[in-house]
């Protein structure tokens, strides 16, 4: 009876312990949610507001200021909403990690369409050298979160005409995916905060684009469920390569 007593207790006091990180991560996220949200909509909301005052008046250096801060505000609202997804994958493991046969040239050719707006605003180039038929072994959507992540910070901290390239090798059993940048480059010291839980880091674009603190935390979490790493490459001033490593399926 005692034996049977202090399993019971055991079982009782990891259910309480599990139970105290789902309410934890439900608080961070609703957090988010009300303090993220609500700045950019309200950037955008303003920027509209004093377009509609002033559009008779202003110049169109004006005009096009105003019309910067909502784009920007709309393409990191775009981001946070998409890593709030991803954060609630995160949160419902068991059921959302489902790996297939992926080709990995087709998902990265889609995603780099996807940034194609955002990427020629600021007359960049994003090349990819990747095998039309190289596959690995993924979950798309949290693969496709981690490409969109690494594509999107990419163009984020690169200057203006600038390129972007995506390439991936075979390293025996993995596939390493590589997207490197010639951007502003990052500190030794923020490399260690940028894959920290603990720590929501983000750095202002060289247009002054606001991100979430949370891309590359996530693409940390999906990458090492596949089994895989994520490493990063940097100086400031000479640009940055992020590194990942997925199953290969030959």
């Amino acid at each position: 009876m005692k034996e049977r007593n202090a399993s019971l207790e055991s079982l009782l006091e990891q259910n309480n312990a599990k139970l105290a990180e789902v309410i934890t991560a439900n608080r961070k996220f609703i957090s988010i949610i009300g303090h993220d949200l609500r700045g950019p909509f309200s950037s955008i909301l303003g920027a509209l507001e004093m377009l509609k005052e002033g559009l008779e008046e202003y110049s169109i250096r004006e005009i096009e200021r105003y019309i910067d801060i909502a784009s920007n505000s709309a393409n990191k609202t775009l981001s946070l909403l998409d890593n709030l997804l991803a954060w609630n994958t995160l949160q419902n493991i068991d059921k959302n990690y489902n790996p297939v046969r992926l080709n990995l040239n087709e998902l990265i050719d889609e995603e780099i369409e996807f940034q194609g707006i955002r990427a020629s605003q600021k007359e960049i180039v994003v090349y990819s050298s990747i095998d039309p038929d190289l596959m690995v072994v993924a979950d798309i959507q949290m693969i496709r979160s981690v490409v969109r992540n690494l594509i999107s910070n990419a163009i984020k901290f690169s200057d203006t005409e600038s390129e972007i390239t995506v390439s991936a090798s075979v390293k025996s059993q993995f596939v390493e995916l590589q997207v490197e940048d010639s951007g502003v480059g990052i500190s030794a010291e923020d490399q260690q905060k940028l894959f920290n839980s603990g720590i929501r880091h983000s750095t202002p674009g060289t247009r002054k684009e606001q991100g979430t603190g949370l891309g590359l935390i996530i693409c940390k979490e999906f990458v090492e469920i596949h089994g895989g790493s994520i490493t990063i490459e940097s100086e400031p001033g000479a640009g940055s390569r992020f590194k990942i490593t997925l199953p290969h399926h030959k």
